[in-house]
């Protein structure tokens, strides 16, 4: 054990300040705890997940209960059994046919040949195609084209002559060329004298 001259001493300067310090002129400071102690929660749960993982490294077989596997066989119904019943007769049939058994047939041609007349209308038809692609534009012959333009008759510039004329006289007519005329009652009503001897009258 280290006597008390071989521990190293403390600088005096550090130690009178120390002795001097008020708990007035300390700061506060905030503890940190950077690793802290795990909760009684954290402790069970790491208990339960040890056990767990315990009980099955030491698990063994033994301790299981035999079972007997129950297959489950499910026989076809009679719709079933009735088609494959038919497939293997088709099948068979295929299988067994006889050849011998068929009837031979006379082939008959479905596409006969063109007749006369159809031969030579299509002749026709290639002659005027052929006819047609070499066809010279030299054949041609120049013709000047008419052009009718016929002018109107010196009726015909009379007669919209005047419409014209009148069709300018409505639209620049001048009301103010109008004489002024007094207009007279043709019908006029009975006076009252005409009146009163129309009722003596009657």
């Amino acid at each position: 054990m280290a006597t008390k001259a071989a521990l190293p001493s403390a600088d005096p300067q550090l130690l009178g300040a120390i002795s001097k310090a008020t708990p007035e002129s300390l700061h506060h400071v905030q503890t940190d705890v950077k690793n802290p102690l795990p909760s009684k929660e954290v402790l069970a749960e790491e208990r339960l997940r040890y056990d767990h993982l315990s009980s099955i490294s030491s698990f063994t077989k033994v301790e299981l209960n035999p079972i007997q596997p129950n297959e489950k066989i499910i026989l076809p119904g009679p719709q079933t059994i009735a088609q494959e019943k038919t497939e293997q007769e088709l099948m068979s049939g295929i299988e067994g046919f006889d050849a011998g058994k068929l009837k031979p047939t006379e082939t008959q041609e479905k596409n006969p040949l063109p007749d006369p007349s159809a031969i030579n209308l299509e002749k026709q038809e290639v002659e005027k195609i052929q006819e047609i692609e070499g066809f010279k534009k030299d054949s041609l012959k120049h013709t000047e084209p008419t052009v009718k333009n016929v002018l109107p008759d010196q009726d015909t510039l009379d007669a919209e002559k005047k419409e014209q004329e009148l069709k300018d006289g409505v639209t620049n007519f001048n009301r103010n060329s109008l004489k002024k005329t007094t207009t007279e009652e043709k019908n006029a009503l009975p006076s009252s004298q005409d009146i009163a001897e129309e009722k003596a009258a009657k």
